[in-house]
């Protein structure tokens, strides 16, 4: 015995994010999440190599998640009184140009603990679509 599915219902309705332009958003926005994990992890890693205070460890989280926690409702205005996706295209890019920037510097040897806290802040300060 078959069950129809009525015409009302389309597989739209019932998961829109697999549409084909959600889909690959999200598929987006989901690398760069990991991206920005990943390089958490390695500037605590090169925290730690650089600095073996417990505090400056610890302050790369801090500065990796405090302007998520300021900047929330200023990125929700914006956000709404803006295209999303030219928000998020801005964010993206920012994000793009703190992480070679802070790739750049580390590269030629210019590293300190204080640049890394302030390179480091900027992806959490962009990352608030």
């Amino acid at each position: 015995m078959q069950h129809e599915v009525p015409s009302s219902i389309r597989s739209n309705d019932v998961c829109p994010a697999l549409e084909p332009g959600v889909s690959f958003d999200l598929d987006m926005h989901t690398g760069i999440e990991l991206g920005w994990l990943v390089q958490t992890v390695a500037i605590s890693w090169l925290m730690v190599t650089i600095s073996r205070s417990d505090l400056m460890v610890a302050l790369v989280q801090v500065a990796s998640t405090l302007p998520v926690f300021f900047l929330s409702i200023l990125a929700g205005a914006i956000g709404d009184n803006f295209s999303r996706r030219r928000v998020m295209f801005a964010g993206h890019c920012l994000i793009a140009l703190a992480s070679t920037t802070l790739m750049i510097s580390v590269g030629l040897g210019f590293v300190s603990p204080w640049l890394i806290l302030g390179l480091g802040s900027w992806p959490a300060a962009f990352c608030l679509e």
